[in-house]
């Protein structure tokens, strides 16, 4: 099921003008870039990429949502500062420009009839575009009172991620505060504590981990994702299957925390919930209590104790339980041509941190897809991938497991050489070959993932290893034939191609760098690696 408000918000932006939609990209870019975001592909702007994209960065929350669309009218007010009150006028063009643009961008001129509605297929300006937006678009989140919606309390919509977990599980009334931990890296820089300080009685849920805390006054409360292995192997019996992360909480003064939500990922329709019990560490071993209440996504237990706590399910009975799943989708940025890496796991934010901490290390990037599977899943069933591409897939199926966040996770590797149609593929079970989940990668999602993880530092290849790059790369004619278009025109090739040297051409294309976007640069990367794969990996420390 999509996100809360998506369908709205595509609407809206599907009956924007090319023009005014182009206008809203390079807003939103603009917007984004500066909260730390990746600019956004100089691609054709597209109504599902852009919706895709900001609900993705906003990860659905309606605050996050409705500051982005101010921030947008802001800029766009600075272009013409009539056109949030008189969105129908006629609006200066924006002057607003790429590298490689002749000139600005002009703005459609002709209004909708209505400012509330903008008929689908029709015109519309981008300013009551917006102005809908922020009136009348649901998410999640509290702010949707503000405007008149339903809040979270009255019509709950999901997860904090922005989307529905189970079409077939109730959404949970949830009236609980969203609340960003401050997050503490260990000396490893690899665990994480995160805490919280919550000013007064309330109901609060963890924006990074899910976790839910009640509190009857003020208190701070630390906690973090501990480790099954280490304290369930010697405790563990067929009879009882792990069911969602272990954290270990503290919490100052102890008495103010009334009860603690545990996240799981069982599906419950139709389940017998007094299976559901809670691990509880202690010194001297292991515990099971019983929850004060089974919702659909979390275990209640209320007065809690400050140790290790984890959500169990009884094993004793056939059909096995179902299981809230999502897919990972993962670009390997140093591998050869495209190479994508592909997990199946249960929805359990410990086991999709473990696999991206993983997966950053490689590096690759997470790509743009769907998370949810269209229907929990079992353990142990196993799937292949299905397309009409030509693409090598290893292993040639890949089983579900209940592997633990501490563990390397399995993974499908997908390699295909030409991806400049696209990739389109589907996840179907082996026996009865109804797909579960689908993706289509497309060629800019490979520019975006290199500019966003090729390095580890803010500084891009290309001008972190200028020096090197000048003095050692020998194949500049190559190199330029690749840009040519996309980067340089015929004029500034042939420039550079006057030059004697191979170090006097790469000094000469250096002079065209510090007006390029990370495009550019992303697009000379690419050029090296194909030409100079060796000396880039050298530098990169592979």
């Amino acid at each position: 099921m999509e996100a809360p408000g998506r369908r709205d918000l595509l609407r809206k932006l599907k009956a924007l003008g090319q023009e005014e939609l182009e206008g809203f990209k390079d807003k939103l870019s603009e917007v984004l870039l500066e909260r730390g975001a990746e600019p956004i592909p100089k691609t054709p702007a597209d109504p599902a990429a852009l919706t895709d994209l900001l609900l993705r960065h906003c990860r659905g929350d309606s605050k996050a949502v409705l500051k982005v669309l101010e921030d947008v009218e802001a800029r766009l007010q600075k272009v013409s500062p009539t056109a949030s009150s008189h969105p129908q006028q006629e609006r200066k063009p924006s002057t607003c420009t790429k590298a490689g643009d002749s000139g600005p961008r002009r703005a459609s001129l002709q209004g909708p009839k209505s400012h509330d509605e903008i008929p689908p297929g029709e015109g519309g300006t981008l300013a009551s575009a917006i102005a809908f937006m922020k009136r009348h678009l649901s998410f999640t989140g509290s702010k949707a009172e503000a405007t008149g919606k339903q809040s979270r309390k009255e019509d709950p919509t999901g997860d904090n991620w922005g989307t529905d977990k189970c079409k077939l599980c109730p959404r949970e009334e949830d009236p609980s505060e969203e609340i960003n931990p401050e997050i503490i890296r260990g000396p490893d820089e690899n665990q994480e504590t995160y805490r919280v300080h919550l000013p007064g009685a309330g109901s609060f849920r963890c924006s990074e981990t899910e976790l839910g805390l009640e509190v009857r006054a003020a208190v701070t409360v630390q906690y973090r994702y501990g480790f099954w292995d280490q304290h369930l192997s010697v405790w563990s019996t067929p009879k009882w299957m792990i069911a969602g992360p272990l954290f270990s909480i503290q919490a100052e003064p102890v008495g103010a925390l009334a009860a603690i939500h545990l996240p799981h990922f069982l599906c419950l329709r139709g389940a017998d919930t007094s299976r559901i019990q809670i691990a509880h560490f202690i010194e001297e071993g292991m515990t099971l209590e019983k929850p004060k209440q089974v919702r659909p996504f979390h275990a209640v237990l209320e007065n809690p104790s400050f140790s290790l706590y984890g959500v169990v399910w009884g094993n004793r009975s056939k059909p096995p339980i179902l299981i809230h799943s999502i897919v990972l989708l993962y670009w390997a940025l140093k591998m050869a041509k495209t190479t994508l890496h592909l997990y199946i796991i249960p929805n359990d934010h410990s086991r999709f941190k473990a696999v991206d901490d993983y997966e950053k290390q490689c590096p690759s990037r997470l790509v743009s897809t769907s998370l949810q599977t269209h229907k929990p899943l079992t353990f142990d069933s196993r799937y292949i991938v299905s397309s009409q591409a030509n693409i090598e897939v290893t292993p040639k199926e890949l089983e579900f497991c209940n592997i633990q966040a501490e563990c390397l996770q399995s993974y499908m590797e997908i390699y295909t050489k030409d991806i400049q149609g696209g990739l389109e593929f589907s996840l179907v079970e082996k026996i009865n070959k109804e797909p579960i989940w689908e993706a289509h990668v497309r060629p800019e999602d490979a520019t975006l993932s290199v500019s966003s993880a090729q390095t580890q530092t803010d500084e891009h290849f290309v001008n972190q290893h200028q020096e090197q790059l000048i003095r050692r790369v020998i194949a500049v004619d190559g190199i330029l034939d690749s840009l040519c278009g996309p980067v340089l025109d015929l004029e500034q090739i042939q420039s550079i191609r006057a030059e004697r040297s191979s170090v006097d051409k790469m000094r000469k294309l250096y002079e065209l760098v510090p007006q390029w976007d990370n495009d550019c640069k992303d697009r000379l990367y690419q050029a090296l690696r194909e030409k100079h794969r060796p000396l880039v990996e050298e530098l990169e420390g592979i």
